[in-house]
């Protein structure tokens, strides 16, 4: 494999990686009001109608706000059976433009808590948001599909590898109010964290240097944000202004390198985890030290999240609307998934979780 290979897929996925405004069909609520997103998404619903009056307006994802179902556990009929857990060819899925299944409060409600299904569920119902398939382009190139897959599933990701330990007040929310800044400060370092998992699924060395460059700013970018460029964004609602802050682009570096990854065969293969492990360290710069305990433990948490991604099933594979009634921990334990041990205490656990928590306090102590 060579590095001039890798670098044409990545320029290949320039124009759509990490970017949000480029589907024609009007369908990117970015910086829109709650208020407003009833009439954009029926707007959305009317433009594609238009576009193509012979089928039904595909079903647009409704704001998990304002729509909070009853879970309905008492309902076992509606529970689908468990499914034998496989992994799918990601060339047999790209063939086929797989994506999810639309999904809905209503669809998963009924499902148990300790289930996929449930968790989504919690997860979603506790956050008071929803953004299943907030950009539903239509995938019809290879790197339009494997985005649009990638953010379908960003919050399966979540449920999985253990990384939304923060404490929920609203969703997924900045408040830009000293108040709140620990807590503002740990969603943004968790989102890292997602993306750090994500960059090992990758399985190419090319990430290792923009991994050991991620621990170094991981703090940093996220005090920035908070204490400069989030309010800028806020008076302006133009995203390109706060571009001099220097942030690094976790979305668009995932999605180009996992795209990079497919091109060249590596999304499936088996790799050496130590020796991935081993060149990262040789080029990781040391904290300062005067680092305080709180930059230490966000830089461990990234590369725990980063040596999960390696150890872990190319999560890619998995046709997460087939296993919903699979239970959490059994999805978990295909996927050879690693238990996550680092996170911040005071976090909000998902209901299928609360034993496993129990059970890792009860060894540390």
């Amino acid at each position: 494999m060579k590095i001039k290979d890798i670098e044409f897929y990545l320029k290949e996925a320039e124009n759509y990686a990490g970017k949000n405004h480029f589907n024609q069909d009007g369908s990117t609520f970015v910086l829109v009001p709650a208020s407003e997103l009833p009439l954009q998404y029926e707007q959305l619903r009317q433009k594609l109608a238009q576009k193509n009056p012979q089928s039904q307006p595909p079903q647009i994802p409704r704001n998990w706000s304002r729509i909070i179902p009853q879970r309905q556990n008492g309902n076992e009929s509606n529970i689908p059976p468990s499914q034998p857990l496989c992994l799918a060819d990601i060339n047999v899925l790209c063939r086929d433009r797989y994506l999810v299944t639309d999904l809905s409060p209503d669809n998963l409600a009924h499902f148990p808590e300790n289930t996929l299904g449930g968790a989504y569920f919690q997860y979603m119902n506790d956050g008071r948001f929803y953004e299943f398939d907030k950009n539903p382009m239509t995938p019809d190139s290879d790197i339009k599909w494997l985005i649009r897959l990638l953010r379908q599933t960003h919050d399966f990701y979540h449920l999985v590898t253990e990384i939304y330990h923060y404490d929920w007040n609203g969703g997924f929310l900045v408040h830009n109010d000293p108040q709140h800044y620990t807590r503002d400060m740990l969603v943004l370092s968790e989102e890292m964290c997602i993306y750090a998992f994500i960059m090992g699924q990758v399985r190419l060395k090319a990430v290792i240097p923009i991994i050991a460059e991620w621990a170094n700013i991981v703090i940093a970018s996220s005090e920035k944000w908070l204490k400069d460029a989030y309010q800028l964004w806020v008076d302006t609602q133009n995203y390109e202004l706060v571009e001099q802050f220097g942030f690094a682009n976790f979305i668009g570096d995932c999605e180009k390198f996992m795209y990079a990854s497919f091109k060249l065969g590596c999304l499936d293969t088996e790799i050496c985890v130590d020796e991935y492990l081993e060149e990262l360290h040789q080029i990781l710069e040391p904290l300062p030290s005067n680092a305080t305990s709180e930059e230490r433990e966000y830089r461990d948490m990234l590369l725990e999240s980063f040596e999960r991604g390696l150890r872990s099933k190319p999560l890619i594979c998995c046709q997460w609307d087939r296993y919903l009634a699979n239970t959490l921990q059994e999805v978990r334990e295909f996927l050879n998934i690693p238990r996550r041990k680092l996170f911040k205490d005071g976090s909000h656990y998902l209901k299928a979780d609360l034993s496993g928590v129990t059970q890792l306090v009860e060894e540390k102590a």
